[in-house]
């Protein structure tokens, strides 16, 4: 007897992730990387949480006890005030509406197992971020999809599938979406929360992203357009704003949903690390964050430019498009005719350029077939020119086969 032949359901429907995928193929020496949709590590404030740390292990040595179910009060409190001080929701809810997950990939799971189940459908934006398709997908829900345009999802098509199929649930990440780079504009939101609001859908708002606006910041949340209805959950992150090693993010919950999330964290894992939450509300509360944010905007517009450039130059003439974003970490490609599947195992393997194809991305994967995820935020000038010099030289050779 094989230990495979005891997989639950949940398990056996797992399928590998395409971004995965292409991080173990582009693990050779000498590839140039435009897959990584992470931080660059030269960004991390590591002096600032290095004291940061130091003072929470010297002055609080309680917190290596076991956690409160919730996480560290002092963050959550924190961070409900400082989403209404950015206006992100309308009132100040408090930290027992707050709570600190092991990243935002965490808090999708955390509500999967609350809310998903065989037999139940979730609507999401066509294309989506590949890792919370395969959460809800283990889940056995099925996965029903809204094209999008430049403002978002397509307000006719977005209510022809909720009256249809009547989802229960909408998952969105509406601020230089991964992996379009696609904001969803005010007008488009308002449009969407009244179609959810008719059909009672609930919106689970996904926005690790907002922070890293590059010329003007984006549209209000859904949840502060929604006057902080209690049908939103707002999910948050500081992976992409501090370091994602740090393995802190933060869901805004309805009480009841609160009280249950609770009891489901105690049966997943008691608690998360109280040291390391309270030592990232020391370095908020005091360092320069907002001037920590402005430098990381600067340094990622930059990369934005370069790799935009480049691209222009090298792969644009030879039949590529490009979505240039205004924020965020990635440029969404597409290259009519061409298999990016194939085309990006081709780039790695015989020029040593890394991309992430944009089928992953899809619940259809074919209706990715033609798309490529480019990522500006570990790459620099010169590694966008030699990257997309290498990307071009592959595209040819692919062509030419």
């Amino acid at each position: 007897m094989t230990w495979q032949k005891l997989y639950n359901e949940r398990v056996r429907s797992l399928t590998p992730s395409i971004i995965q995928e292409m991080r173990d193929l582009i693990s050779v020496p000498g590839t140039i990387s435009f897959a990584a949709g992470e931080p660059s590590s030269e960004l991390y404030p590591v002096t600032e949480l290095r004291s940061a740390f130091g003072r929470v292990l010297e002055n609080s040595p309680e917190l290596l006890a076991y956690a409160s179910p919730a996480g560290d009060p002092c963050l959550r409190e924190w961070i409900s005030s400082w989403l209404y001080r950015k206006g992100y929701s309308l009132e100040e809810k408090g930290s027992d509406r707050i709570l600190l997950t092991n990243g935002s990939q965490a808090g999708l799971n955390i509500l999967s197992l609350m809310f998903l189940e065989k037999g139940r459908k979730i609507i999401l934006e066509d294309p989506s971020y590949t890792e919370a398709m395969l959460t809800f997908s283990k889940e056995g829900v099925e996965l029903l999809t809204v094209p999008m345009d430049d403002e978002g999802p397509v307000p006719d098509l977005f209510e022809k599938v909720v009256r249809e199929e009547k989802p229960e649930l909408y998952y969105t990440i509406p601020t230089f979406q991964n992996p379009s780079g696609i904001s969803v504009s005010e007008k488009r939101k308002l449009q969407i929360l009244d179609i959810a609001d008719r059909y009672g859908v609930r919106i689970i708002e996904d926005d690790p992203y907002r922070q890293l606006w590059f010329d003007s910041a984006p549209p209000s949340t859904y949840l502060a357009l929604s006057g902080d209805s209690e049908n939103i959950i707002y999910l948050g992150s500081f992976s992409k704003i501090i370091a994602p090693g740090i393995r802190c993010g933060y869901a805004l919950l309805p009480p009841e949903v609160m009280k249950k999330a609770m009891e489901l964290r105690v049966l997943l894992e008691i608690g998360l690390s109280s040291v390391l939450q309270r030592s990232v509300f020391e370095f908020l509360s005091t360092s320069d964050f907002e001037a920590h944010l402005v430098h990381l905007r600067e340094v990622y517009r930059s990369r934005r430019d370069a790799m935009v450039n480049s691209l222009n130059k090298n792969i644009v003439p030879h039949g590529m498009g490009l979505g240039v974003p205004e924020g965020g970490f990635f440029i969404w490609g597409r290259i009519p005719g061409i298999d990016t599947s194939e085309f990006a195992r081709f780039a790695a393997k015989e020029e040593k350029i890394g991309t992430v194809p944009g089928s992953g991305f899809f619940a259809v994967p074919d209706h990715g077939s033609e798309f490529l995820r480019l990522s500006f935020a570990q790459v620099t000038p010169e590694e966008a020119e030699e990257g997309s010099e290498r990307l071009a030289r592959a595209l040819i050779r692919y062509k030419g086969r």
